[in-house]
């Protein structure tokens, strides 16, 4: 990794994987949140209307 010592190395090293989880459970959430929208949007869809607006009788 070009660092000095095998100690730094591991420092840095160790700095990163915090970074990398840090960003990993961002997006994360980012996701939950999408699909918990989509899944509302869907149901309010898939609701029958009531009154005549779900009758196509003729």
């Amino acid at each position: 990794m070009g660092h000095s010592t095998a100690r730094a190395a591991l420092i840095y090293q160790h700095a990163s994987a915090d970074r990398d989880r840090l960003i990993a459970d961002a997006v994360s959430g980012l996701v939950d949140k999408g699909r918990k929208k989509i899944r509302k949007t869907k149901k309010k869809q898939d609701r029958k209307p009531k009154g005549h607006e779900g009758d196509t009788r003729d």
